[in-house]
């Protein structure tokens, strides 16, 4: 069962891999963004924002409602324009900042990777005399 879950996890780390690298190398369809609202959460040491706005792409003129990844209050002001690039994630865009979400992937598939090492050593260790006259009985 803990083989499993560690798999689930290593899955979820390696499903945003792609997006993660290419939001963090600036590639993607280039557009702007257009800023609707902000909502921002304070943390111990930091500060998280949520922009909401549309995201129309320089290819085609269809917009659709996005959310600015890893946003500053300075870039969320009402009708601000920003330049971004669509990595390929559904609801969301990236300024030319970039990002750093494959360091949030990077973690859980080494987590995932880890815990299979440690699972899988423990089923092939060898047996010590102790254990085996203990089994018997």
């Amino acid at each position: 069962m803990v083989l499993v879950l560690v798999g689930l996890l290593g899955y979820v780390g390696l499903s945003g891999w792609d997006r993660g690298v290419r939001a963090a190398r600036g590639e993607g369809a280039p557009g702007v963004f257009v800023a609707e609202s902000l909502s921002c959460v304070r943390h111990p040491g930091h500060e998280s924002c949520v922009c909401q706005g549309t995201f129309t792409p320089e290819n085609s003129g269809e917009e659709r409602s996005v959310r600015l990844h890893a946003a500053q209050r300075s870039d969320c002001a009402s009708g601000a324009e920003v330049a971004s690039v669509d990595s390929g994630a559904a609801d969301r865009v990236y300024g030319p900042w970039g990002s750093r979400e494959w360091v949030f992937s990077a973690v859980l598939v080494s987590i995932a990777v880890g815990a299979t090492v440690v699972i899988m050593a423990g089923w092939f260790r060898p047996r010590r005399e102790s254990e085996e006259a203990d089994s018997g009985r």
